[in-house]
């Protein structure tokens, strides 16, 4: 079988939830790829059509604004002005995200035209050069996969997933980008097991099976700031 699809699974933290007057102040993501089901003794894939995700690498850091921390902002990601003083700028931290994410990778993000938005408008008024990855909402393809759930915060289907977690659910620990990172590669896997087989994941086949349900995916745009 040829070589699986792989992801990033990322997300931002805020000053607010304008991308115009607002800054990205953290940025996270998990790069993961999925094999099939291995038995544990000779490491040979089974072939009953389970898969897991395998993490291959993380990127997370903090941005530096140029601007304070409103405190209602605070309140909810736990980030302050003190924990950004010393942070790199978003000048050094986006490319280096970019870079991570390489060529080939699949973004993901929930509710991703809000992350969208802001990592394009970051990137365009910094002139720098926009990765052109896919981006995939997960919190688009819940609503398609699960038309019965009310609710889909990803708090929410972590919860209705807790058996399939590969991490501790912390609900304190929601609202920082890396671990909102780690229990969205759960879930998106978690969503993909309830609508694709394995053939669909291999990278040749992954983007025609998941915009069947999803769409077309978003990608950054160039944006003229001058």
């Amino acid at each position: 079988m040829g070589p699986f699809a792989s992801f990033v699974a990322f997300d931002l933290e805020t000053t607010g939830l304008d991308d115009q007057k607002d800054e990205i102040v953290e940025i996270a993501g998990v790069k993961f790829t999925i094999d099939q089901e291995r038995d544990s003794v000779t490491g040979e894939p089974k072939n009953n059509g389970k898969y897991k995700q395998v993490t291959l690498d993380t990127f997370e850091s903090f941005i530096k604004p140029n601007m304070h921390m409103p405190e209602e902002t605070s309140k909810i990601n736990g980030i302050t002005d003190d924990m950004l003083v010393d942070a790199p700028s978003a000048e050094e931290v986006l490319p280096a995200f970019a870079k991570f994410c390489g060529l080939s990778t699949i973004l993901i993000a929930h509710n991703a035209s809000f992350d969208a938005k802001f990592l394009n408008t970051a990137m365009c008024k910094g002139d720098m050069l926009l990765p052109q990855n896919p981006i995939l909402d997960s919190l688009q393809m819940s609503r398609k996969i699960l038309p019965e759930a009310k609710v889909h915060k990803l708090g929410v289907l972590a919860k209705r997933f807790r058996r399939e977690l590969t991490i501790k659910l912390d609900d304190e620990a929601l609202h920082r980008a890396l671990y909102d990172c780690e229990i969205l590669r759960d879930v998106f896997l978690s969503l993909l097991r309830k609508q694709f087989m394995l053939e669909d994941l291999k990278m040749s086949n992954f983007m025609k099976a998941v915009e069947q349900v999803h769409g077309q995916p978003l990608q950054l745009k160039s944006m003229n700031f001058a």
